[in-house]
């Protein structure tokens, strides 16, 4: 991704530029839940290598923030924008849910 994607009100301002239809969805969506056995460094580096190689590995970006508000329930809200970036900062299709189904 460009380095201006590392700017979260420019990211978003980008997306909402490319996507223009009324009904467009700008970006996905989750909260992770962090374990509370692990320190707050500890946290942060396996939510960021998990967010790392499932989605910006992929050329998607993530808006990461991570909530401490209660001492029993640390977790993340983590958004991602549809469209991925290509090597050279040009925006691509949109990613779609792939499901991986076993033979049960």
């Amino acid at each position: 991704a460009p380095a201006w994607a590392s700017n979260r009100e420019q990211l978003w301002n980008e997306v909402e530029k490319k996507d223009r239809k009324s009904n467009s969805r700008y970006a996905k969506e989750f909260n992770v839940a962090l374990p509370i056995e692990l320190s707050e460094d500890e946290q942060k580096t396996l939510l960021t290598k998990y967010v790392q190689e499932n989605f910006v590995d992929q050329g998607m970006v993530a808006d990461v923030a991570i909530h401490r508000d209660h001492p029993d329930n640390p977790h993340a809200h983590v958004m991602l924008t549809n469209r991925p970036f290509n090597p050279d900062g040009t925006r691509g299709q949109k990613t779609k849910t792939k499901y991986i189904l076993d033979s049960h």
